[in-house]
């Protein structure tokens, strides 16, 4: 049981290091413009880019729950069917 949860854990941070590399490199690729064309900085893109940060935070944190989540639910089964 301890290597299990173990194994979800490094799981949980792996998948949570994947989904915050996919997010810099989102957030790296729709703000490059703005290096090369600093004009065109808006409050509107400010804003989109606030959101974005949400959005990659909140996948980030998904990303580490789903493992844990899925052992948890799978040890919920194993043991309902052991006690019927």
């Amino acid at each position: 049981m301890g290597a299990e949860k173990l194994a979800a854990f490094y799981e949980s941070w792996n998948a949570m290091l994947l989904e915050m590399h996919r997010a810099n490199l989102e957030l790296f690729v729709s703000t490059a413009p703005l290096f090369w064309f600093p004009w065109a900085a808006t409050t509107r893109s400010s804003h989109t880019a606030s959101t974005q940060l949400q959005r990659a935070a909140l996948a980030v944190l998904g990303k580490g729950v789903a493992p844990i989540h899925r052992r948890a639910v799978a040890n919920a089964r194993r043991l309902s069917r052991a006690h019927s």
